[in-house]
Formats: C-alpha cells, structure tokens, sequence
C-alpha cells in the first residue's frame, strides 16, 4: 500500500469512529431533557386508557414516548408524545 491508500484509509476510518455515535440511537427529538424530569410511562398509559385506548406497548424512540395501541374505534395507531407534557405529537414530527 503506498502513502496515500494509508492516509485515505485513515481517514474513512476516523470518518466512521466520529459518526458512530450519531447513529447509536443518541438522538433526542423531543428535546425533553434529563429523564428523572419525565412523567411516568404508566401516567401516559392511564391517559390514553382513559380515551378508550387499548395500548400494546410504550417506549422510549429518540428522547419521545412512543405508543403502539388500538385506539377507541380499534384502529391501529403509533403515536409519539412528549415525555414531560404527554401532549401528543403532530405525526411525522418529534419536538416542540
């Protein structure tokens, strides 16, 4: 290998080092901050229950709640909310 293959391919190897973290699932779209200031995921599974929810499971998906659920007419519905509001977010878009 000359000098120059070494130093492209140390490059491309740094490249790859700097932007791992980028897609290790750091992202956080909601913007909501620290999680001991989030409200529970159980609040939110009693709120949404209350509306005639039937919720199959809550996560955490980019710094957002993420519901999966039948809602109260038996559609299927993956909504996100914001871990510290619970307000419900426009589809397609995390944030505030």
């Amino acid at each position: 290998m000359n000098r120059l293959s070494l130093s492209l391919a140390a490059v491309a190897a740094a490249a790859l080092l700097v932007s791992a973290p980028v897609h290790a699932g750091s992202k956080d779209l909601c913007g909501a901050g620290p999680r001991d200031q989030w409200r529970p995921m159980a609040e939110l599974e009693q709120q949404l229950n209350g509306q005639g929810w039937r919720i199959e499971k809550i996560e955490v998906d980019d710094g957002c709640y993420e519901v999966e659920a039948l809602d109260k007419d038996g559609w299927k519905v993956e909504a996100y909310f914001h871990p510290k509001t619970l307000q419900r977010l426009q589809p397609g878009r995390h944030g505030h």
